[in-house]
């Protein structure tokens, strides 16, 4: 009897603990330093579908006919676990929207760290008619253009003469490929390029090769046809652009030709001056073999006038109207000795439709006397839609005091006009006439900064600590280092560089641009001195041989999320000492 109590007893025993004792408490781990299951309950144990993070997308138009049309989409999935799941296209209207999905299979193991990918998508643009269509990838818009109907080529109708279905077609554009520089020429750091301008190979500024949308055609361009490899020894057809800039030779036998322009032929003299831009820089002739029966489209010329041509418009029906886009130099309330001579620059577009010839002015409109000319012509013409920049010679005035002087513009029959169009919206120059402060000494400029570790952790209760900031979009709890430097370490031995010129796309710098290196000392500073004025770029190279041991792994928080390089226009004479840099080891 006693042997059955005892045995009730310790199932009982058992049976408490089962039901009601405490589990031991779990040790909290860093996030980044062990892989993280998701907890999982077996009902419902199901993936987890959503829509990706899509960062940008890029519109890639194919150099085909019928056009092809792909998307590149580019994002970040949140951990290893997370895969594409779908990629789903539907055209509304004139609108394509496409939807990209993840799926995360639950209770698996991976690490919390953000893995970049990229979607091609092909679209469905065969039969679409020109104009211009939509695309929104997971809320991310862009748009491209169709230049003409997107058809295939119809079958060629039988005839009297079964030779001409296999006869061939070349047809191309030869289009103004913009680029409009105001201000200073070359490598000025004056100079302001349009939108359509890269820089070119020997300085100063190109167009870019691309036939962007807006950029018109050039009508009556000679284009020669010619047997064989390029240069061809003779022509064996011409053809001269539409209103379009296009151009088309049929009745082709397949075989070898060369499609070319002579900018210097007497039929072209419209062209000059100025430069071929595509194929290639300086190159006219293109190379193209035919099949039988082949259509072959987009045997395109670029061409980039050195001069913007004045369109032709009716110069008794145009409006003449600016628009004010900035004060190159001299700010208002700029400080001048008395007597002392200066030039005022202002930037101005033409937003009216009326061209700027050499026959407008810029003229004095009142204010303060400072020996303004009553009427500086205009160096060059300025078609719609250019931006300029107009000088005005100046002089201080002899007595210390705040001065003014307004300006407009004047058509070429002296009809003045100003900022949208009305002659009682003048721009100005003001300035102080007193004692200047002193000029800064040449190459006394300095940039430094700090280069500090960015802590983020997980405390023993596996919360996160003071220096983390939740970046998940949907609040799931992905954290990361804040990017502030508050009572942090400091990173010592780091080799940081000095480039000359803008901060490159790619973020990679070229040694050619590097001008100097400095090493953070124990405070985590570093400082390069004796600069001049101009535009520099700093940066950190994780994986260079010097920094890879100090900094891998981990990635930069501080200017921005993964990168790590400025870009800092300096001023004469001006100190830059925050130019900051902060690191999170994985």
């Amino acid at each position: 009897m006693k042997k059955i109590l005892l045995l009730i007893a310790l199932l009982l025993l058992v049976g408490l603990v089962a039901c009601g004792g405490e589990e031991p408490e779990a040790t909290a781990t860093s996030v980044a330093d062990s892989p993280t299951a998701v907890p999982t309950d077996p009902a419902t144990d199901i993936p987890v579908q959503q829509e990706a993070n899509v960062d940008s997308i890029e519109i890639l138009i194919l150099e085909s006919f019928p056009v092809q049309v792909n998307v590149r989409a580019r994002g970040d999935l949140p951990d290893g676990c997370t895969t594409i799941d779908s990629v789903d296209t539907v055209q509304q209207g004139t609108t394509f929207n496409i939807t990209i999905t993840t799926l995360r299979e639950t209770g698996e193991l991976c690490t919390e760290a953000l893995v970049p990918f990229e979607e091609t998508v092909s679209l469905d643009v065969l039969g679409l008619s020109a104009g211009t269509y939509a695309v929104n990838v997971n809320g991310i818009n862009g748009s491209f253009t169709l230049q003409v109907d997107n058809v295939a080529q119809a079958e060629p109708t039988p005839t009297t003469t079964p030779a001409d279905t296999n006869m061939g077609i070349i047809n191309g554009r030869v289009w103004h490929d913009l680029c409009a520089v105001a201000g200073g020429e070359g490598d000025d750091a004056s100079a302001v390029p349009s939108a359509g301008c890269i820089a070119a190979p020997a300085g100063g500024f190109q167009a870019n090769s691309l036939l962007d949308e807006g950029e018109p055609g050039i009508p009556s361009v000679l284009v020669s046809l010619g047997e064989g490899s390029c240069p061809a020894e003779s022509s064996i057809a011409t053809a001269t652009t539409d209103e379009d800039g296009d151009y088309v030779f049929t009745d082709l036998s397949a075989g070898d030709y060369c499609v070319s322009i002579d900018a210097l032929d007497v039929a072209n003299e419209q062209l000059l001056p100025g430069a071929w831009t595509f194929p290639e820089n300086d190159v006219s002739s293109t190379a193209v073999t035919l099949e039988d029966g082949d259509l072959v489209t987009g045997i395109n010329f670029g061409w980039d006038y050195q001069f913007l041509p004045v369109p032709e418009v009716d110069l008794a029906n145009c409006t003449n109207s600016i628009a004010f886009v900035q004060d190159i130099n001299i700010p208002d309330n700029t400080v001048f000795a008395p007597g002392e001579a200066f030039e005022k620059t202002w930037q101005l577009r033409n937003i009216g439709t009326c061209p700027w010839t050499t026959n407008y002015s810029l003229i004095f409109a009142g204010g303060d006397d400072m020996g303004a000319s009553l009427s500086v012509p205009l160096e060059s013409a300025v078609v719609p839609g250019q931006t300029v920049e107009i000088t005005a010679p100046l002089t201080a005035p002899e007595t210390l005091g705040t001065y003014r002087s307004d300006f407009l513009l004047a058509d070429a029959a002296g009809n003045p006009f100003g900022v949208d169009g009305f002659a009682d919206q003048v721009i100005w120059v003001q300035i102080e006439v007193g004692v200047p402060e002193a000029t800064p000494e040449p190459n006394s400029a300095v940039i430094g900064g700090v280069v500090w570790e960015d802590v983020c952790f997980f405390t023993s209760s596996g919360d996160p600590s003071a220096g983390c900031v939740d970046v998940s979009a949907d609040g799931t709890g992905f954290y990361r280092a804040d990017g502030q430097l508050i009572n942090e370490p400091r990173l010592a031995g780091i080799t940081v560089k000095l480039a000359a010129g803008a901060c490159p796309a790619d973020a990679i710098v070229p040694d050619s641009t590097v001008l100097a290196t400095a090493v953070t000392d124990d405070a985590g500073l570093y400082r390069f001195e004796g600069l001049d004025a101009g535009l520099y770029c700093v940066a950190i190279e994780p994986f260079s041989s010097e920094n890879v041991d100090l900094l891998i792994p981990g990635d930069w928080t501080w200017p921005n999320y993964g990168v790590g390089l400025q870009g800092i226009n300096l001023f004469a004479g001006e100190e830059r000492l925050e130019v900051d840099f902060g690191w999170e080891f994985q």
